[in-house]
């Protein structure tokens, strides 16, 4: 192991909580919440486009690619950290981090493949249309092929998956506010600000 990554390995345990505490390290919680933002951002900007006007959806649909883009480039960051810090929890206790609650680990991992389809159905959906499309005057999505019935199938795709996104976030956070105020655990306290 480099000096680099030891001391990246260092950092991060030092991050870890104390010896009895399930809080994770401060990145996942972190990303989890931006994450959150972003699609419930991504979900109501896309659902918004659809009641305007043709000529006014251009501005509006390159937000939504921006923010989609956004999700799609913190995927990769969440699950290393996600990773690390099952990594960490595991080296400080002595054991696998426990996997009892079987349904919610299921649904996180739903919600995982879901973070990273839609963004990508989203992605093929627009650089199928035949030209570059110019996001917000930034940078243009490049045409890789004028294929509209693939077009409408990953924008179908697409909209039906984010939909099913928001349902399971949805139970996902009713779920979190279950634990907090019936079952009275820190699953949720684990992920807010401050010492849990």
């Amino acid at each position: 192991m480099s000096v680099s990554s030891q001391n990246l390995s260092q950092a991060a345990f030092e991050q870890a909580p104390n010896e009895g505490s399930n809080r994770p390290i401060w990145l996942v919680p972190a990303l989890h919440w931006m994450m959150a933002a972003l699609i419930i951002t991504a979900f109501i900007i896309g659902k918004n486009m659809e009641d305007l006007p043709r000529d006014q959806r251009l501005s509006v649909l390159g937000w939504h690619i921006l923010v989609g883009l956004s999700v799609l480039g913190l995927f990769l960051p969440r699950i290393i950290a996600v990773i690390a810090n099952s990594r960490i929890a595991t080296a400080k206790t002595g054991r696998v981090q426990d996997k009892a609650n079987f349904a919610a680990w299921i649904m996180q991992g739903i919600l995982y493949v879901l973070m990273l389809a839609i963004p990508l159905t989203g992605l093929t959906a627009m650089t199928t249309i035949g030209r570059n499309f110019p996001v917000l005057g930034l940078f243009s999505l490049p045409n890789f092929a004028n294929n509209h019935q693939l077009h409408e199938v990953m924008e179908g795709i697409h909209g039906t998956m984010a939909t099913v996104m928001i349902i399971l976030a949805g139970l996902h956070g009713v779920a979190a506010l279950w634990h907090h105020f019936v079952l009275k655990d820190d699953v949720l306290r684990r992920y807010l600000p401050g010492k849990g």
